[in-house]
């Protein structure tokens, strides 16, 4: 719809207030009214400032006065002002989209333009200079730049104390996508032979990049940084105050707080590459979150769960995983899993722990290509669950019943927290819950509550199939993966909680059934019902120390004898390999 057929009391009072303008401004000469290919209205005025005549176009959007109307050069090739969105752009002037209001005239607009001009390009004396109304963004300013060098807060910090005149060898990580390149430091070494490396860049990054050289070059205070166009500008300046450069095709310069990076080329051409300096160091998780870089989560189940469970857990801050999981990824893995096409063809423990390390390079990472009730020896299975004893949290994404009996063993044996998820056929909600070593019973004894729960509301338990799908009378019923996240962020959080651990914990309960849609016993989407387990029974309370230590390590071994003898029964069979 045309604004001004819309609107016509509002098109009468547009050209009533240009006339006005027009009658008391002797600097702007009137054009015509016109419309474009668009059917936007246009009226093309003459700004005249001392002798020379700036052709503008005032263009009103089809959705005026809801927004503002723009001045901008009848010449496409027209550059008049430092704020204009490039040759022949728009002007940018004191109203815009962020603080329009649809009573502003395209007169107002004009005069903005006016005073814009005569301050920057006035008829006489020196051209001044006009205050931005608001600054541009880092991505605004990157939108065209094809040659990008991430210079990252260690490497900052890092070519900051470097003396002046210092030269350094370098080697930096390009990584190449859709026409650009990034570039990444990644390790310098001073003509001693002392050698720094960033730490904070992901070895896959590296491994997976292009390995290039580079020189750093320590600029003196007291001289004034390079105006460079070729390669040999770069090279004589830096000759001149003493640097030899070798022949290399990338050079960075640190002077004071200053960062500037060249790449040459043989052509003796050199291009300016765009620095991606770091923004402002604000706090990304609160304090409490400190605590996780010294726990240890063991992840048993690295499919559409587990894989999000893990990402989370990583960006979180946790300093030590374990994976445990023997599934390959396949592509149809891709439309639930946390990871992509990229890791299709590998295994998920593998691709996991990828995944951990791009997003906390810092934390430590295990794998076991394995499944907990699957053919392995005895003897392996006995040595994955002492292991798995070991870690502060051990987090059951598997929904195998199976898997779910031997982490009960393993977290008797370490006396460790456990959590476990599970995402219900169809995806219409989901279960989290939560096992403390002396405050909730063990996990054997909560899962029986938590099915005598549900029988209690008059409807069976529902389980989870180990790929999240049941069938119904409608056919498959599938989760998609707004389900699964849904489910995966809140167990993540719950293991946040429990690992930090929070004193009280912020989740009252420790079993949560999290509907997501009108079914089973949720009334309406995220409808939220938490079940209370109880505690911990007290476990020989007058028995002596040693004594009370010898009895738990003997119902370990039974238990756990017991669980190995029947998976080995569940798999044996004529076909059955030992």
């Amino acid at each position: 719809m045309i604004w001004s057929v819309e609107h016509p009391e509002r098109a009468q009072r547009e050209r009533a207030e240009l006339e006005a303008l027009v009658s008391r401004a002797d600097w702007l000469v009137p054009g015509e009214w016109r419309m474009d290919t668009s059917l936007r209205q246009i009226w093309d005025a003459d700004i005249r400032i001392g002798d020379r005549t700036y052709v503008i176009s005032l263009r009103y959007p089809n959705h005026f006065p809801h927004s503002p109307p723009l001045v901008l050069p009848r010449d496409e090739t027209a550059r008049w002002s430092s704020h204009q969105w490039g040759a022949g752009g728009e002007l940018c002037l004191e109203f815009g989209a962020d603080n329009w209001h649809p009573d502003i005239t395209g007169a107002a607009m004009i005069e903005s333009a006016h005073r814009l001009l005569l301050v920057e390009n006035p008829p006489s004396g020196e051209n001044g200079m006009v205050a931005s109304r608001h600054a541009t963004t880092l991505g605004q300013d990157l939108r065209s730049e094809r040659m990008r060098f991430v210079l990252t807060r260690s490497a900052a910090s890092f070519m900051k104390t470097l003396a002046a005149g210092k030269m350094c060898e370098a080697s930096v990580v390009g990584t190449y996508r859709e026409r650009s390149a990034v570039y990444v430091l990644d390790w310098a070494m001073d003509l001693a032979g002392e050698k720094w490396t960033d730490a904070s860049v992901p070895r896959t990054v590296v491994d997976e990049g292009y390995a290039l050289q580079a020189m750093i070059l320590c600029w003196p205070g007291d001289q004034p940084l390079p105006r460079v166009t070729t390669r040999a500008d770069l090279y004589d300046a830096a000759l001149a105050i003493g640097f030899s450069v070798p022949d290399v095709r990338y050079v960075l310069i640190v002077k004071g707080e200053v960062f500037r990076g060249y790449a040459v080329w043989d052509d003796n051409t050199a291009q300016r590459l765009s620095m991606v300096l770091p923004q402002r160091e604000v706090g990304r998780l609160d304090p409490e979150h400190a605590a996780l870089a010294a726990r240890s989560v063991a992840i048993v189940g690295c499919g559409s769960l587990g894989s999000k469970v893990a990402a989370m857990l990583a960006r979180a801050g946790v300093g030590k995983f374990l994976l445990v999981d023997d599934d390959v990824m396949l592509p149809d893995n891709v439309v639930r899993n946390d990871l992509d096409w990229r890791e299709v063809g590998y295994h998920k423990v593998d691709a996991v722990a990828r995944r951990i390390e791009l997003v906390n390079p810092d934390a430590a990472r295990d794998v076991r290509k394995y499944r907990l009730g699957g053919q392995h020896s005895s003897d392996s299975v006995e040595t994955l669950i002492e292991a798995l004893g070991t870690f502060d949290l051990i987090v059951d994404v598997s929904a195998d019943a199976r898997v779910f009996n031997y982490l009960c063993a393993a977290v008797s044996v370490g006396r460790k927290a456990m959590v476990w998820a599970r995402v219900f056929g169809g995806g219409f909600g989901g279960l989290i819950a939560r096992h403390r070593h002396g405050i909730e019973p063990d996990p054997a004894t909560m899962r029986a509550q938590i099915e005598q729960w549900s029988v209690d509301q008059g409807l069976p338990p529902e389980r989870a199939g180990q790929d999240y799908e049941t069938r119904g009378d409608d056919g498959p019923m599938i989760a998609d993966d707004a389900d699964v996240t849904a489910i995966a962020a809140h167990a993540a959080r719950l293991a946040i909680d429990t690992l930090i651990p929070r004193v009280p914990s912020m989740f009252p309960t420790s079993v949560y059934m999290i509907g997501l849609s009108q079914r089973w016993v949720f009334q309406q989407p995220f409808d939220t019902r938490p079940i209370d387990v109880g505690v911990a029974a007290a476990t020989f309370p007058s028995t002596p120390d040693l004594e009370l230590a010898r009895l738990e390590t003997e119902r370990i071994q039974a238990l756990l004898k017991k669980l190995i003898n029947e998976t080995a029964a569940a798999t044996s069979g004529p076909e059955t390999t030992p």
